[in-house]
């Protein structure tokens, strides 16, 4: 949709191309430029995430110099991942280390503090270079450490995994806007499912809808956040029927039919 409407889209990945065939699969839905390991002149992976943004930087900087459509960039970060054997960076020292008894946990976070640090430097600068458009910034986690599971464990149980609904999933977003304000605020909710962020991100931005980015936006307020945990699981179905008939979800024949039929024109 932003690319029909005139947007560069593009992904900034620390893996290689193919790698869970990502790359492929991020070009299928319509990103124009995938950026891998060897496109960023990384030499490894997992490298400190000032790597990935002065990366990220740099390209910003091409693309103004070079191209005059607005910019839709993704990036991917990795330094906080596992393993935490190790210490990254090692002559880095921040303050109150060593955070935790347990040194794979006080590595983790000990690299986190770190990362912070890095976007901190990151939405300066795009404060500072945020063009005559403005710019919004959406971070979020896509799951958490290996390093918490003894502390979800001891929360929610050995079983935790098995609930869609437990701390093991939970992880954060936070939106920061320069000269750009937003059209609607994010959504004041208690916790606010992953499917519903990237509706979520271009409603408040004010960015182009596709019919089904609106649609979900309306979902998450009737279901108060929650997609798979949504009280009216007929609403949710209905949505994911209008995905499948319209060639958007494909399902496969072995996979469990949707908990109610839901007819359609």
């Amino acid at each position: 949709m932003l690319a029909r409407c005139g947007y560069r889209t593009a992904v900034m990945t620390p893996m290689d191309f193919t790698f869970v065939n990502e790359g492929p699969f991020l070009k299928s839905i319509g990103f124009e430029n995938v950026l891998d390991i060897k496109d960023i002149a990384a030499p490894f992976y997992h490298l400190r995430d000032r790597f990935y943004y002065h990366a990220a930087e740099a390209f910003i900087a091409r693309h103004r110099r070079e191209d005059g459509r607005p910019l839709f960039l993704e990036i991917q970060t990795m330094f906080p991942h596992s393993p935490y054997e190790g210490r990254m960076e090692p002559g880095l020292k921040m303050e109150g280390e060593p955070f935790a008894d347990d040194f794979q946990v006080g590595e983790y976070l000990r690299r986190m503090a770190i990362a912070r640090g890095d976007l901190q430097d990151f939405l300066e600068q795009r404060e500072a270079e945020a063009g005559r458009r403005g710019a919004v910034v959406l971070e979020f986690g896509d799951h958490q450490s290996s390093a918490t599971k003894p502390f979800v464990d001891a929360t929610a149980g050995s079983d935790a995994l098995a609930k869609l609904d437990s701390l093991a999933y939970r992880t954060f977003y936070t939106l920061t806007t320069f000269h750009h304000p937003l059209r609607h605020p994010m959504p004041d909710m208690a916790s606010l499912d992953i499917a519903f962020l990237s509706a979520s991100l271009l409603d408040a931005a004010g960015l182009p809808m596709s019919p089904v980015m609106s649609d979900l936006v309306r979902l998450r307020d009737h279901c108060g956040g929650r997609f798979h945990g949504c009280a009216d699981r007929a609403e949710v179905d209905a949505h994911l029927r209008r995905r499948a008939d319209s060639g958007l979800l494909h399902l496969f024949p072995q996979a469990a039919p949707l908990h109610s039929q839901v007819e359609t024109q």
